[in-house]
């Protein structure tokens, strides 16, 4: 078995099958159900040992070459002073006082895991800056009316305290062992091409150059921003995970040479073995056009994901041939 495997893809030092899937540990595992019936989000983002338990749970189904970390991108939230509940959808409330330490708990975790799991790579992960925003000022709101306008106005304070915090929350799990970062700007889709240049573009390189100094590599996410490939394949990233809306082959007009990650649509868990069996394939075909490649789904695990598909779908991965 070759160690670190995905951390080797990511810095561009090795070609191979790998996969790991978003929110693998989490909600669609029976593992995860058990512990959520009987303790609230917020208190396992609390226990350490929960952290790892649910962290490490994936192993349990299929042969995953990296365990990303259970936590949750708003978790930096918590250190300036804000209120947020998960069990009846996201709700963030005015601020407070800090009352507990996560990162505390979060890399006592990590160091566990990463001192156990020597040969997986370990995945943290943190919001990306307007993603993270979005959630104080619009919640779940589609557009983000209140996050643009307040970019616009350079009512950016807050933002601003929020990057850096975000770059503590990595910090943390860096420190506490993990081997690469994964940056959730999930909702950057939603902005314009001309919003993105001139509003946005400056702050999220300073953010990542930032993030990029702490020392590992950083794979980069973004859902429904394929109208922003051309500014995003600039930015200081190591891999560029892909949604599952635009084929691996049409990307390397725009980062040729890149590493990237991705892409199953993860909405056909549900198909037949037969018809994933050939999407796999061809992902992994066109993957191989590129510096490396990690398989991995276009968005995150659904949480009537099949444990046994991913099963099928990593052996799919790891016994692939050109």
């Amino acid at each position: 078995m070759v160690s670190k495997k995905i951390l080797r893809i990511a810095r561009g030092e090795y070609t191979d099958n790998a996969a790991w899937f978003m929110r693998q540990a989490g909600r669609y595992l029976p593992d995860y159900r058990k512990i959520r019936a009987k303790v609230s989000f917020n208190n396992i983002l609390r226990d350490r040992d929960l952290i790892k338990k649910i962290t490490l749970a994936p192993l349990n189904y299929f042969p995953t070459d990296g365990l990303v970390i259970f936590t949750d991108i708003l978790v930096p939230l918590f250190n300036l002073g804000y209120e947020v509940t998960y069990e009846k959808g996201i709700e963030i409330t005015k601020r407070r006082e800090r009352e507990f330490d996560y990162y505390d708990e979060l890399k006592h975790a990590i160091a566990s895991i990463s001192t156990e799991k020597q040969d997986l790579t370990i995945i943290g992960v943190v919001g990306g800056p307007f993603t993270t925003f979005s959630y104080v000022n619009d919640g779940g709101r589609t557009g983000y009316p209140v996050t643009k306008a307040r970019i616009v106005d350079r009512d950016t304070d807050e933002l601003n305290a929020l990057v850096d915090e975000i770059l503590l929350f990595a910090r943390s799990q860096i420190d506490a062992g993990v081997d690469v970062i994964q940056v959730f700007e999930s909702w950057i889709g939603s902005v314009s091409e001309n919003f993105y240049s001139e509003h946005l573009r400056s702050m999220e390189e300073e953010f990542l150059e930032n993030l990029s100094s702490l020392g590992v590599p950083i794979i980069f996410f973004a859902e429904g921003a394929t109208h922003l490939y051309g500014e995003l394949c600039r930015l200081p990233v190591d891999v560029f995970s892909l949604d599952w809306r635009m084929q691996l082959k049409r990307f390397n007009k725009y980062c040729s040479g890149s590493v990237v990650q991705g892409n199953l649509d993860p909405y056909l868990l549900k198909s037949s073995d037969d018809y994933i069996a050939k999407e796999v394939r061809e992902i992994m075909k066109q993957g191989k056009a590129y510096r490396g490649h990690i398989f991995n789904l276009g968005h995150g695990v659904p949480p009537w994901a099949d444990p046994r598909k991913l099963r099928f779908i990593t052996e799919e991965v790891h016994a692939y041939e050109e």
